[in-house]
């Protein structure tokens, strides 16, 4: 049995999914004082009457790290960088950083070795300050510039922790790296706090199977993985809701889904029956990283979501002032629309009704007026739905088939999940002139999601067969190439190793194995060929288990 959890800003969701059916479901409030006495109700309720010691493995999905770096909750971060010359990132990063001299070239040659008198002055710069994030331009072909400051930092600091920008990734791009390695640093105690509210509820309720986290791809890491790389852990709500359509109902050629929850709607876009990914990794708080993300987009309408009249006009969202009328809530939201129009039934229908009459100032009828509602919320989704297809056309084309065959997206239908779907779902269809689905299960959608999830790792290895040397960032290693001839299935098969490597550290199983990308290039001096450079990325492939559905007598 799997046992998958989301918790998200509003409800925690569970749910316990064996063979290719949901066994059990609950939906409690998420208690934000102590998260552990909501993920408890939680269990109390999905685990009536079940053998815990059936539990092959617990997942979860959270927004613990996306609200905390939203709300401004991070902690304070020492960033250090070795950027050498060239372009000025300073003002590009999400704090300033402090520059020190250190330097790798291109080649992963040390041109410059770290000042000890430059890393004493910024600890001193620093006092009081115990987290910190390591950057050099080039660390992913050497990471010794990297670990010497890392040495240095353990010396003089005694940091609580500290992340290296080339092994919270392998890829070139340092402007992504930098980032990744700052909000890694950034949520890494806020999102301790959340493993130990989990060890301890789980541990109350006697649950001893392994815990997974799900991550913004939607793989999982073991939580003890996890711990040491938060920041793959942000928007595994929205990727929650992705594999969970994907385990449920997956779209078949071009679509669009939609989780509408209480805040938000999160946007994914599918083509040929699986979600785009962002081609660059994902973008938190504003900052581009290097996290491997599905392409998602949120928009600020959702069940919760606040309705008044400003100058005239309806507005909807994206302000939520709590929850709707209908249970208690202060103000009218779409979620009492919803009740109104009779597309769902929750909470007290009367007051519901005293939501839209209080809304009706001009005298509008009543359901009308819902149905009014219900249009203008939609509305907004259809917007941001045509907009990701706008940016996504727009996006750069780097190979031939790109520009032979179109890459502008056409959607042919929509799947709804989450609370608010049954609501605004068909409506968004009719919108985008398609047709709409809301799969049995959507309102535990994430938490399947959760359940179903594959664990992934990634590792990248980099050879110069001219220096005879190859590095994988991810492990911070840097070896000596010992073949004479090295060509890329070499390289491919070597990254197959130092991946089963990470994975057995990690205590993931390896499944099944894709290359994310694989390049090599010619290094020519005076018309003669030297060596080579070869660059790949394998990893154990994102996806879901099985495919999911209600079982008969629920």
């Amino acid at each position: 049995m799997l046992l998958g959890i989301d918790v998200g800003g509003t409800f925690t969701d569970a749910v316990i999914v064996s063979g290719a059916k949901i066994l059990a479901q609950a939906k409690v409030v998420t208690t934000h004082g102590n998260l552990m006495y909501g993920l408890l109700a939680a269990l109390d309720k999905v685990l009536v009457g079940l053998d815990i010691r059936r539990l092959d493995r617990v997942a979860l999905s959270t927004t613990i790290v996306t609200n905390a770096v939203v709300e401004g909750k991070t902690d304070r971060v020492g960033l250090l960088l070795m950027p050498g010359p060239g372009m000025d990132i300073t003002k590009l990063v999400p704090i300033e950083p402090y520059i020190l001299s250190g330097y790798i070239d291109h080649r992963g040659r040390e041109v410059v070795k770290p000042s000890s008198s430059e890393v004493e002055d910024v600890c001193r710069q620093l006092s009081g300050t115990d987290v910190f994030a390591v950057a050099g331009k080039f660390a992913v072909r050497n990471p010794r510039g990297e670990q010497a400051v890392g040495e240095q930092l353990a010396r003089l600091a005694v940091p609580a922790y500290v992340t290296f920008g080339s092994t919270v990734s392998g890829t070139l791009n340092f402007w992504r790296r930098v980032n990744s390695a700052y909000y890694n640093s950034a949520v890494w105690r806020h999102f301790g706090r959340f493993a130990f509210a989990v060890r301890q509820a789980l541990a109350d309720r006697g649950v001893v199977a392994p815990v997974y986290v799900l991550k913004a791809d939607g793989g999982t890491l073991p939580l003890e993985a996890a711990e040491d790389y938060p920041v793959e852990a942000v928007f595994t709500g929205p990727a929650a809701s992705v594999l969970g359509i994907m385990a449920l109902a997956a779209p078949e050629g071009e679509a669009v889904t939609l989780d509408i929850g209480g805040t938000t709607t999160d946007i994914a876009l599918w083509k040929d029956g699986l979600p785009l990914f962002a081609e660059r990794g994902a973008v938190i708080n504003g900052y581009p990283t290097s996290v491997r993300s599905f392409w998602l987009n949120s928009v600020g309408i959702g069940g919760d979501s606040f309705v008044r009249w400003e100058e005239g006009l309806l507005v909807v969202g994206p302000m939520r002032k709590g929850p709707p009328m209908a249970v208690g809530g202060p103000v009218p939201t779409v979620a009492d629309a919803m009740i109104v129009a009779g597309v769902t039934a929750f909470g007290d229908r009367d007051k519901a009704w005293a939501a839209m009459r209080q809304l009706a100032v001009n005298g509008e009828e009543t359901k009308g007026l819902a149905c009014q509602v219900l249009t203008a919320a939609a509305e907004k989704i259809v917007q941001a739905v045509k907009r990701m297809i706008e940016a996504r056309a727009a996006e750069p084309v780097y190979r031939v088939e790109d520009i032979v065959y179109s890459k502008i997206l056409e959607p042919k239908s929509v799947v709804g999940v989450g609370g608010a779907a049954c609501g605004l779902a068909p409506l968004v269809a009719k919108g985008l002139g398609v047709s709409a689905s809301v799969p049995e299960g959507a309102m535990v959608a994430n938490a399947v999601g959760a359940a179903v999830a594959k664990p992934t790792l990634a590792i990248t290895l980099r050879a110069d067969t001219e220096r005879r040397y190859f590095t994988v960032a991810e492990l911070g290693l840097q070896n000596e190439l010992k073949e004479r001839r090295f060509l890329l299935a070499d390289a491919l098969e070597a990254a197959n190793g130092y991946l089963a490597r990470r994975a057995s550290i990690a205590g993931i199983s390896i499944d099944e194995v894709e290359t994310v990308y694989a390049e090599e290039f010619n290094l020519v001096r005076g018309f003669q060929t030297v060596g080579k450079i070869i660059t790949c990325q394998q990893q154990i492939k994102p996806g879901v288990f099985t495919r999911v559905s209600m079982r008969e007598d629920i």
